[in-house]
């Protein structure tokens, strides 16, 4: 009962933030391409069309699966009489499964990590402004990084009972089928699997040893590409032909890289440790340096016990090998990338990561409460047994109250006060971005709505964009067409930063991201106003001065 009652509360916990963000937040860059792909596939799956050519015309370089799902929520939602808007309802399945990923790291973290650090490590992801904000928008990324989270998760549980290894397999499947980058899990499964079986369990007693599990495991090999393969209906006519197609998209995007700024620096290609920067700037330090301590303690005490010179039980050192294996691994892999288009690339990284920082506070939490227990030794044994007894459960409560608040306050402060997320950055950048991160969050629509607000309305005002980013792929599924109440009180036009004049505007809408990827502001143009989320800038408001 004390379970059902957490999951439902860590549900309600995380799926309100996000519900409201979904409800807020402009519409973001590559929304618009993927809701539209989720339009473009539905019809051709319910009228079983796939040899139609919209397959590998439309987003082609990204698999389908999730832009499926967003397809599906959009028609839910008109069969229900649209009650919620259609921008909304392309962001519910990244939503959803935002939550599950929050309920699944309580849930199957109990037995590697125990209760109470899966709970607060779920607490955290689940007010985790930088999670929070990529769970509200219909981006890929919250799909892939829930598959392959929940993947690693049910790992722990397929060594004891071995029919777990397909489901594995199959939600690993359904990570790459919603995008490619989710086979970069694969190493370090396969890597914990072989020190479980061929380094921890010669350590067993032999009666205590698992059977190795070798038709389960025959049966993983096939069920992951056979779960890709139903999972991605753009390739079913010509699988090795259109995935070949696909693939090159990624290599050539790779090879020419893609402008990005980070670390107060501008790249093509970003450098490997920039998967270390994103993580450590958009969560919270009191998470990630425990997280790092914990790491290296750990692997201190892997060495020691296989050295039979520590204490540690077999269970402790498969818990301790199972956390670090999945954390390494995910960052070794993910830090390959040599082109990162926002943070969201990363977000695999988090769920590990705040489960070792937990871990690792509550090491150092504990550590200093068993010094000062041993200071105070001489007193307590003067103390009567009476006495012992009363304090007691203050000893036990106080370093859990203490853990809970380092783990979970950074990230409910950042979420409640940072507005529309995106711009929290951790204690050390103070909610500050611009010089340090890309922008991911343009506020386009909050920028109108001050104008709007302070009386600026039926004027001329360009948003600045790269070209085609506003108008988009079709009429149907871009930024002018789910801010169709700003359209009416503005006369509005896609800009580009390149643009040699800005004389037919009275204002410019002008994203951070594009002054931190090289294109200044105008020199013809001064701000009016700035829309913020903490101390970072998402955009600036220009009034011309020829006007």
């Amino acid at each position: 009962m004390l379970n059902l009652v957490i999951l439902i509360g860590l549900a309600i916990v995380a799926f309100i933030p996000r519900l409201l963000l979904g409800r807020q937040l402009d519409v973001v860059t590559d929304e618009v391409v993927y809701i539209l792909g989720g339009k473009v596939y539905l019809p051709l799956i319910t009228h079983a069309n796939f040899s139609s050519s919209q397959w590998t015309q439309f987003n082609y370089e990204h698999p389908p699966l999730a832009k499926m799902l967003m397809g599906f929520s959009l028609a839910f939602n008109n069969i229900l009489g649209q009650p919620l808007s259609e921008l909304l309802a392309g962001r519910m399945p990244s939503i959803i499964l935002g939550t599950i990923l929050v309920v699944a790291v309580y849930w199957l973290g109990r037995a590697p990590f125990g209760r109470t650090i899966a709970l607060l490590a779920a607490l955290s992801l689940a007010v985790s402004p930088w999670l929070t904000y990529f769970s509200a928008l219909a981006y890929l990324d919250m799909a892939m990084t829930t598959f392959i989270t929940v993947a690693f998760l049910t790992l722990w549980h397929a060594i004891r009972r071995p029919w777990l290894f397909p489901v594995l397999a199959l939600l690993v499947g359904m990570g790459a089928a919603s995008k490619y980058t989710a086979v970069l899990v694969i190493p370090g499964i396969i890597l914990f699997i072989a020190y479980y079986y061929f380094l921890l369990r010669p350590t067993m007693p032999v009666e205590q040893r698992p059977a190795l599990p070798w038709k389960w495991w025959i049966a993983t090999l096939l069920v992951a590409p056979v779960a890709f393969f139903i999972s991605d209906p753009a390739i079913w006519l010509n699988p090795i032909g259109r995935l070949i197609r696909s693939f090159a998209f990624e290599w050539n995007h790779s090879a020419n890289g893609h402008p990005t700024f980070i670390a107060g620096q501008y790249y093509t290609h970003v450098p490997h440790w920039s998967i270390i920067y994103i993580v450590f700037t958009k969560m919270s330090a009191f998470l990630t340096i425990p997280a790092a301590i914990f790491v290296v303690v750990a692997l201190i005490q892997l060495i020691r016990f296989h050295l039979h010179k520590n204490q540690l039980t077999t269970i402790q050192a498969a818990s301790y090998a199972y956390l670090v294996i999945w954390l390494i691994s995910i960052l070794g892999m993910f830090s390959v990338l040599n082109i990162v288009v926002g943070t969201h690339y990363h977000l695999p990284l988090a769920p590990s990561v705040a489960v070792a920082g937990v871990t690792g506070l509550s090491m150092i939490i504990h550590g200093v409460a068993g010094l000062l227990r041993k200071k105070q030794a001489t007193s307590m044994e003067q103390n009567s047994t009476s006495a012992s007894t009363t304090f007691r459960s203050p000893r036990v409560l106080i370093p859990v109250i203490i853990l809970a608040l380092l783990s979970i306050g950074p990230h409910l402060l950042g979420l409640t006060t940072v507005y529309a997320a995106e711009g929290y950055t951790n204690e050390f950048f103070q909610n500050d971005e611009n010089a340090t991160m890309q922008v991911a969050y343009p506020g386009y629509r909050e920028a109108l709505q001050w104008l709007k607000d302070t009386q600026h309305t039926h004027t001329n005002v360009g948003l600045i964009s790269l070209k085609g980013t506003l108008n988009g792929y079709s009429p149907a599924a871009n930024w002018f067409h789910y801010n169709t109440d700003m359209a009416q009180a503005f006369t509005l036009k896609e800009a580009q930063p390149t643009d040699k004049n800005y004389t037919a505007y009275q204002y410019l809408v002008w994203p951070k991201h594009l002054v931190q990827r090289g294109y200044p502001l105008p020199a013809q143009a001064h701000v009016i106003h700035t829309v913020t989320g903490g101390n970072t800038i998402y955009c600036y408001i220009l009034e011309l001065s020829n006007k």
